[in-house]
């Protein structure tokens, strides 16, 4: 009996330390979620003054992302930092009122904690700081060092100022992608796949160890085509003459050379930028310039305190903006996810309320479910039948189903550099019996009908039901060929020709009769007010901007905690591609029959 006293006398020590445990984890859950509301409160309430010679500083964080959560990471909290994603639309409304406001001076471009953002971002931000100067105003960048993005949206300032020790990093784009085509046949994984589209390449990642020579050939076309855009982006914008960026990079060495090492001088020698200074030079500097040689205070504000925000209340004769990014789903909508319940619900509240008069659909997305983007698509239909005219505005990526549900729309843009087209589908269907044998693991066991477990993974691919999958396949592939015929006006073998899963810019598929206009979220709106017939001071009303729940909050602001890679030992784009693989295998194998319309293009910029 002693022996069974010390171990209760134990057992009840561990619950009670356990229960400490839970009871600190939970507190601190709820003081971070606490100080996090306490920050978004106070940021939200806090309306500093706009005084003359106010200069706006775009100290822009994070990824460049169509749309962003209203509530401030967890994970921020915790780990003591405040660095969030941009929310792209915010800047460029912020961007449209300072341009009509007297006491904003000029802006400051602060790019260093920038760290991506997709090449049509870019030349959306990049136009609104060019209507921005059109008024008169200037706007300055400045950087410790400028990666290839940061320079992209930097070449719309007036004037490029690098700290003395910097450099540029412009380099050209470029995709790469992981191929686990050998590991899997090593540890004994079958990856069966059907697709429709010769260049359809997702599924060469589980097959092969390479890239097929069809699927190189397609992505050097539309690659080397988005690149000739954004480099001659560039040089327009600091004045450059034709092919100065790929003469920069071709002749890098010697330009280092004889620059003595130093990058930034070199940088200065090819008219990249207008010389170097420290940041409280550069500050000194711009208060030069609006003093007009006499020295004033210049009152620097962040442009997140400058309030202008996005509007999302609707006002009589209004255009609903609505924003589709993410990977397409069914059900609910989530951090990266476009769900079809989320996003049909939003076109719906836009149908139903009297005062919108048209929808501007955003889309930023490689595709995914084909029943999903279907059901978007169909939404989008009927919001037309309602007199809604539709206007897709079509973002860094709109391919495959992200380019399916664009078939609703009564108008389509597209940026030049947009990664669009990838009309095609396919299934997976991984199944893991010879990894079983390789383990030594036996199974069985019975059904009543062949069905019943011809769909387990852990046994081969019944015959039966890969002839279904590769039909339904087949059917999909063909409703999607139907989809964009009728939508485009176009007969189907001409769809075929342009269609298999190929990928193209935004310029090549306008040539190719897939869009209607190159342009950006401006040109979108326009288009919007002219199908609607509305004023050009039509309101935009911005629908369905993201609250974060808790458990998604959890999810993304504690991410950095639980990285098992690290920060330093794996390159951003293999832990970056690894992740994308896994979220994208979790979520396939618990729906096997599932047809899908998705683009694996890794742009690197």
């Amino acid at each position: 009996m002693f022996i069974f006293r010390w171990i209760g006398k134990a057992l009840s020590l561990i619950w009670k330390a356990l229960n400490l445990v839970r009871q600190t984890l939970a507190n601190i859950v709820l003081v971070a979620v606490l100080i996090a509301l306490g920050i978004w409160a106070s940021s939200y309430f806090d309306s500093p003054s706009v005084r003359p010679n106010t200069v706006l500083v775009l100290d822009l964080t994070g990824k460049v992302v169509e749309q962003k959560p209203l509530t401030p990471l967890l994970g921020d909290t915790l780990l003591g930092t405040e660095q969030h994603d941009t929310d792209l639309h915010d800047v460029v409304e912020t961007l449209n009122a300072a341009q009509k406001d007297r006491s904003i001076a000029g802006v400051l471009l602060r790019l260093d904690e920038l760290q991506s953002c997709g090449v049509a971002a870019s030349r959306e931000l990049g136009s609104a700081l060019d209507r921005f100067k059109q008024s008169g105003k200037t706007v300055w960048a400045w950087g410790t060092n400028f990666t290839q993005a940061q320079y992209g949206i930097a070449t719309h300032a007036s004037e490029i100022y690098l700290h003395p020790m910097g450099e540029i990093e412009v380099k050209g784009l470029g995709s790469n992608r992981l191929y686990y085509g050998k590991l899997l046949e090593k540890l004994g994984v079958n990856v069966h796949v059907f697709k429709a589209g010769t260049y359809k390449s997702f599924p060469e990642s589980f097959i092969l160890n390479a890239p097929s020579k069809e699927a190189l050939a397609a992505e050097k076309v539309w690659l080397f085509d988005a690149w000739k855009t954004y480099s001659t982006d560039m040089e327009r914008s600091r004045g450059l003459m034709p092919g100065a960026i790929n003469a920069y990079i071709d002749e890098l060495p010697q330009r280092v050379r004889n620059a003595h090492g130093d990058m930034a001088q070199a940088a200065i020698n090819a008219g990249l930028i207008d010389g170097v200074k420290t940041i409280d030079e550069t500050k000194d500097y711009i208060e030069g310039r609006l003093g007009k040689g006499k020295k004033i205070e210049a009152n620097f504000l962040p442009y997140l305190h400058y309030g202008s925000g996005l509007n999302n209340v609707a006002q009589p004769d209004s255009i609903a903006v609505i924003v589709a990014e993410g990977e397409i789903q069914t059900g609910p909508s989530d951090i990266g996810i476009i769900g079809s319940k989320t996003i049909t619900d939003q076109i719906q509240s836009a149908i139903d309320d009297s005062n919108i008069k048209a929808i501007v659909l955003r889309v930023n997305s490689p595709g995914g479910s084909a029943v999903a983007s279907e059901l978007i698509r169909g939404a989008l239909e009927l919001a037309k039948k309602k007199n809604k005219p539709v206007v897709v505005s079509m973002g860094n990526i709109a391919a495959s189903g992200g380019y399916w549900i664009s078939m609703g729309a009564s108008r389509v843009i597209a940026d030049p550099a947009t990664v669009t087209g990838s009309i095609g589908v396919f299934g997976l269907a991984p199944t893991f019996e010879k990894s079983l044998e390789l383990a030594k693991i036996g199974q069985g066991g019975v059904g009543t009908t062949w069905l019943a477990n011809a769909g387990k993974p852990t046994q081969p691919l019944d015959t039966r039901l890969a002839d279904i999958l590769t039909q339904n396949v087949e059917r999909t592939y063909n409703n999607f060929l139907g989809v964009v015929s009728k939508a485009r006006g176009l007969s189907i073998n001409a769809v075929h020709q342009v269609a298999q899963g190929r990928v193209w810019t935004g310029s090549q598929a306008y040539k190719h009769g897939l869009v209607d206009e190159l342009g950006g979220m401006q040109e979108a709106i326009a288009a919007a007010r002219k199908l609607a017939q509305l004023p050009a001071t039509a309101h935009l009303v911005y629908i369905g901007e993201k609250p974060m729940n808790l458990s998604s909050m959890l999810r993304q602001g504690l991410d950095p905690l639980k990285d098992p890679f690290g920060s330093i030992a794996v390159p951003n784009g293999i832990r970056n591609e690894v992740e994308q693989m896994k979220d994208f295998w979790n979520r396939r194998l618990d729906s096997q029959k599932e047809i899908l319309a998705h683009s694996l293009c890794g742009l690197e910029n």
